[in-house]
Parts: C-alpha cells; structure tokens; sequence
C-alpha cells in the first residue's frame, strides 16, 4: 500500500540494532546468484534495505537471517517498496512472523504439527529419522522458515512462494510431504550424515527441471485443515500438561541428535585438521623452493641488467664515436668539395678562352686561306705573262 511504501521509505533513514548482523549474514545470503554476490552491489543494498526496514518495523521480531531468503526472491520479482510490502503481509497476514518471534511459538507447532503427520503420512521414513535420530528441528525448520529457499534451486521457490500466497502456510506441509513420499525409498537407504544432507539439498534432484511435477505431487497430498487445527489443539495441551514454555520445549531426543551430529562434525575437523598440518607443511616446503627460486631469479636478473647497461653503454660510445668520424669525414668531403667546385671555374674560365682563341684561330686561318687564293691568282696570271 501506499502508507507503506511510505514507512518503508521513513525506516531507511533510521538505524537499526541489527544493522551489522545483518552486513554479515548478506554475503551468506544467495552467495552464487549473480543478483546477490557481488559485495556492496546494488542486489545486497536491496536486500539490506529490506531487512533493516522490517527489523524497525518490527521489533520484536527484529532480524533472523531466514528473513532474507524470503526477501531475496521477492526482490527478484518487485522493487524494493513492494518487496518490504509483501514480506509484512506474509508476516502478519500469513503467520509467519510467529517462526521469528523470540520463543519461536510458530515454529514449534508447525513442527509438531509436522511429525505427526509424517507419521501417519509416511510411517516407514518417520521410523527410519527416528532410527538416525534425526529429527525435524534439523531439517524442516528451515523449510518453514525460508520457504525452502535457504539451498534449492529459485524457479522452484518462486513456484513454491506463489502457493503460499495463494494457499498460505499450510501449502509447506504439502510439498514436504510430496518430496519425502518422491524420496522415500533413497531417503531409507542413507544414514545419518548422509541423509541429513540429503534432505538439506538434495530433494529436488528427482524433478530436474519439471517443477509442474513437484506441484501436481503436492496438490494430491492429503491434509485438512481440520485435522491440522486438532494437532494445533493438542500441542497446546501438551504445553499445558508438561507446564513448559513454547521456547522449553525441546526434546531431549533432539538434543542427542544435535550432539551426534556435532561429534560427527568435530570428528571430520579433527580429520581436517590433520589433513591441512600436512598440507601446511607442503606448501611451507613449496614456499621455501619458490622463495629461493625467486631470489636465484632477481640475482639472475641483476646480472643480466648490469650486462645490459653494459651493453648500452658500448653501444652508446660507438654510436658516438661513429657519428664524430662521420661529421669528420662529411667536413673533409665538404672542403674538397669547395677545393673542386673552385677548379672547375677555372676550368671553365680556361674553356671559355680557349674557345675564344680558338674562334680567333680559325678567323686567322680562314684569312690567310684567303690571302692565299688571292697570291695563287697573282701567281698563275704571272706565270701566263712570262710564257707570252
């Protein structure tokens, strides 16, 4: 609604007990979604905005990091007004907010609303959990609590967010029934480690990419709502006659399972442990050959720059002493260029009156040709004078 996108908007401005809490737990939120994994991104400002709205719009419930797997697919789909709109609807108008709340009232009854269907529903796998001492605090609280979006892959999440809405709460136990009832028969067959991580990750694997599959299934699940109001009434009975709070009531069946697991857990890091002293020690020997290949490299390239400069050095002097005999060579060639070009004017001076003696030469000569054809005449008219 309008008046709260507007309170939305006001909450911002304000700071929050769990601001940092919640920084913390975003890079563990959808951490291969591109959407979310990139730290400070705009996907992590829109998560945390929403986040930190509803943790000062309700205090009570303040922050719980299963808030933000409901969050994050729904800013996937809406803006950030519309996503902080729908998470307060689905809190108070859909009961959510009762998993959240410090006694954690909700989550107690939808789980004891679950085991006891699951053992009308499914008595071989409930007998099987109980053999493993698995119980439903150790799987199903998150299915509740993030609407399986904390591991499973969001195409089916957003499916599954779409019934809710339209179903409400009560859609969950159908689609944990339709998955456990799709997995009995691998679920029968695993043991403790290996089923609890089964049933963490691995349900959907039998569906691939047929998500229509999984709904079909869940819609054929039996459950009134009659008979989960009557389970409802006998859990408050229950608390009544054990006069232990919604937040005591514990089992300590649970418990030793939790302690199972936890040695387990401590088993497999003392395992580790060992396994990474040994590869400390491997890579202490690797960093010590790498460091002592380093500086073998930084001497060798050292010497190989002192051989450079060297080198640059020499051919710096050549080049110089080269370009000194050149200038030299181009003075030299310069002179006897000016020494030639000077005996080529005289040459040509020298040319120059040669051809005028020349012509005066032949002027000369061509007279006394003249002069003598002249005498030759005299001569032979002489010569014809005396014969007479």
């Amino acid at each position: 609604s309008p008046e709260l996108e507007t309170t939305y908007r006001t909450l911002l401005t304000r700071t929050s007990l769990h601001e940092k809490q919640i920084v913390r737990d975003l890079a563990r939120t959808f951490p291969k979604h591109e959407h979310f994994s990139e730290i400070g991104g705009p996907g992590q400002e829109s998560l945390y905005n929403v986040i930190k709205a509803y943790s000062l719009f309700d205090s009570e419930v303040g922050y719980c990091q299963g808030l933000a797997f409901i969050a994050g697919p729904l800013l996937l789909n809406m803006p950030d007004e519309e996503a902080f709109c729908v998470l307060v609807k689905l809190m108070k108008g859909y009961n959510f907010r009762e998993l959240f709340t410090k006694s954690m009232s909700g989550l107690h009854l939808r789980l004891y609303q679950f085991d006891r269907l699951l053992e009308e529903t499914l008595p071989a796998v409930a007998k099987h959990l109980e053999s493993q001492d698995i119980k439903s605090t150790m799987y199903a609280s998150q299915w509740f609590m993030t609407l399986f979006a904390y591991r499973f892959p969001l195409d089916i999440v957003f499916r599954i967010m779409d019934i809710v809405l339209a179903e409400g709460l009560e859609a969950i136990f159908r689609l944990s029934f339709a998955l456990l009832r799709r997995n009995q028969e691998v679920i029968q067959t695993l043991e403790f480690e290996a089923l609890l991580e089964f049933l963490k990750v691995g349900l959907f694997d039998v569906y691939g990419d047929n998500v229509n599959a999984l709904i079909q299934q869940a819609a054929a699940e039996s459950l009134s709502k009659a008979r989960l109001d009557r389970l409802a009434h006998e859990h408050r009975d229950v608390q009544r006659q054990t006069g232990a709070g919604a937040d005591e009531a514990m089992p300590t069946g649970v418990l030793r399972g939790e302690n199972r697991r936890l040695q387990d857990a401590l088993r497999k890091l003392e395992a580790g442990y060992e396994g990474l002293n040994g590869e400390h020690v491997e890579l202490a020997r690797r960093h010590l050959e790498t460091t002592t290949a380093a500086e073998r490299a930084a001497q060798r390239v050292e010497e190989l720059e002192g051989r450079a400069d060297a080198l640059q050095a020499a051919v710096a002097a050549e080049r110089a002493g080269a370009e000194a005999g050149v200038a030299d060579e181009a003075r030299e060639l310069a002179a006897r260029n000016v020494e030639l070009a000077g005996r080529n004017s005289e040459l040509e001076d020298r040319a120059e009156q040669l051809q005028e003696r020349t012509g005066e030469a032949r002027a000369r000569a061509e007279a006394l040709r003249h002069e003598i054809g002249e005498l030759r005449g005299k001569w032979d008219a002489l010569r014809a004078a005396l014969k007479t």
